[in-house]
């Protein structure tokens, strides 16, 4: 598209969205442009999900001032947050509604006075976020959207759902309480009547997602903190356990400068070495998280801990052909 086009339709957009209304003789003669080339660019506004309205009385065009925000009074820092936050913080791959997201970024961003745009702009340059991989929840947008209507409606869905722990597609009628993002992927959290209670499905394998027309009611006991209790991030065990992990100088700091768990307390002993210690609800999570650490982690207890760390252990030198 040609910058003097581009140019046009902002001038143009700026002059509906006034709140005044103009025929196509008044648009024409403001743009220099022939009535044909101001249709054409009335229908690209319209594509483009611009809402031109026309009066059929008044024969003229408007644009609701409500599509674009009204100037906003933001402080320097105030603005720099916002768009540090929409521009840096934010993912596509952990957004569902991320072009709602950018959408929303833009009007805010050219509501904006001139000298505040100018400013965040010089600062965001020296700004970047880097993040862990994750689950890319765009590919389920759909999926995503309908979860989250039905949490509104309260209406049961009927999924087709790619299981790991069945090891097998499964089919099975949900009613949706909670959608939680958790460490790298989207999680909705409901009853489901195959299982007949409360679990847990990853929403990117949600291969369907079909509304059934039936309401339900949820759970009035249901609370996000006591279905996942003191679980180390999600996967709640049958009993509670007290952990004790040493950590070595080398990497004591950064275990030390992460709250990685509600529960945890941690203690420099004189060697430099790091005592860590956390109350969890089943053990299996934490032995991920401490297996990454290789032989700068030592668990001093729990017996269930060690014997699991033990066992990867094992497996681990059999696969290497270590004896």
């Amino acid at each position: 598209m040609k910058v003097s086009r581009i140019y046009r339709l902002l001038k143009l957009i700026t002059t509906l969205q006034t709140g005044k209304q103009y025929s196509v003789r008044d648009l024409a003669g403001m743009l220099e442009i022939s009535r044909r080339t101001l249709f054409r660019d009335l229908n690209l506004l319209k594509h483009a999900g611009v809402p031109v309205s026309y009066d059929n009385e008044s024969r003229r065009y408007r644009i609701a001032k409500s599509f674009f925000l009204p100037p906003v009074n933001f402080t320097h820092e105030e603005a720099l947050g916002l768009l540090v936050l929409t521009r840096k913080y934010s993912t596509r791959a952990a957004l569902p509604n991320f072009k709602a997201i950018a959408s929303a970024m833009m009007k805010i961003e050219s509501s904006l006075p001139s000298e505040i745009r100018e400013y965040c702009g010089n600062l965001l340059e020296n700004i970047e976020c880097r993040f862990s991989p994750m689950a890319d929840v765009s590919r389920a947008s759909g999926i995503f959207e309908r979860l989250l209507q039905s949490t509104r409606t309260q209406e049961m869905l009927k999924i087709k759902y790619d299981s790991y722990y069945e090891k097998q597609e499964i089919q099975t009628r949900i009613n949706p309480y909670r959608l939680v993002f958790i460490t790298r992927a989207w999680y909705v959290l409901g009853y489901s009547g195959m299982h007949r209670e409360i679990r847990t499905f990853k929403v990117e394998r949600i291969l369907e997602a079909i509304p059934t027309g039936r309401q339900f009611r949820p759970d009035p006991k249901f609370d996000l903190n006591t279905y996942f209790g003191n679980a180390w991030q999600m996967i709640r065990g049958d009993r509670r356990y007290h952990v004790r992990i040493r950590f070595s100088p080398k990497v004591a700091g950064n275990v030390e400068e992460v709250l990685w768990h509600a529960t945890q307390q941690t203690k420099r002993l004189d060697d430099g070495s790091l005592l860590y210690e956390a109350d969890v609800d089943g053990v299996c999570e934490i032995s991920w998280w401490v297996l990454g650490y290789g032989k700068e982690a030592m668990v001093e207890g729990p017996a269930a801990l060690k014997k699991i760390i033990r066992t990867h252990i094992d497996s681990m030198a059999e696969m290497y052909g270590i004896s």
